[in-house]
């Protein structure tokens, strides 16, 4: 591939990122009612004692949705930018998710919770984790650009499309 198109591609790829995460988390409709949980772990905790056992489906959706949601932030953390420090762009995501949750909750788009702060944060994390372990092996910055470029446009393409195919089908 061309090296000229990578940056291209990486940064089309994080707009289709961007823009499927503006769809799910604020474009989605809800019931309109807001809150907000500031005790760690109380909403999880929830989840799971609901109905006197565990709700695993509630739990999965709620703790491994908030987690994969946020791997490619940390991914694209890494990738824009100049090297350095993880800690700055793990702060980043982290930030990125609080602002999320305060726009879920000024738009009554969602329930702000900092158990998805965590959820996001961790997610963020695995992201730059995969980043770092990629660059030991492929050793050049250009070299992960160009596989996590080919990752995500294979990933995210598909991803898009079905976005568009049910959404036009839930428009009927």
């Amino acid at each position: 591939m061309n090296k000229n198109y990578v940056p291209i591609l990486l940064w089309s790829m994080a707009a289709v990122y961007v823009l499927l995460m503006a769809e799910l988390l604020f474009l989605r409709k809800g019931d309109g009612l807001r809150s907000f949980n500031l005790i760690p772990f109380h909403t999880i905790q929830e989840y799971m004692n609901a109905d006197g056992g565990m709700r695993r489906n509630a739990v999965d959706v709620n703790i491994w949705g908030n987690i994969l949601l946020f791997v490619p932030a940390g991914i694209y953390a890494m990738l824009i930018g100049k090297s350095g420090s993880i800690w700055p762009r793990l702060a980043a995501v982290a930030l990125l998710s609080a602002g999320v949750e305060a726009g879920q909750y000024i738009l009554a788009a969602g329930a702000a919770d900092i158990d998805d702060v965590i959820l996001n944060s961790t997610g963020g994390l695995i992201g730059i984790t995969i980043y770092s372990v990629l660059k030991l092996g492929l050793r050049k910055q250009e070299r992960v650009k160009l596989f996590l470029s080919l990752l995500s446009a294979g990933v995210g393409l598909p991803v898009l499309l079905l976005s568009l195919v049910l959404y036009a089908v839930n428009r009927v």
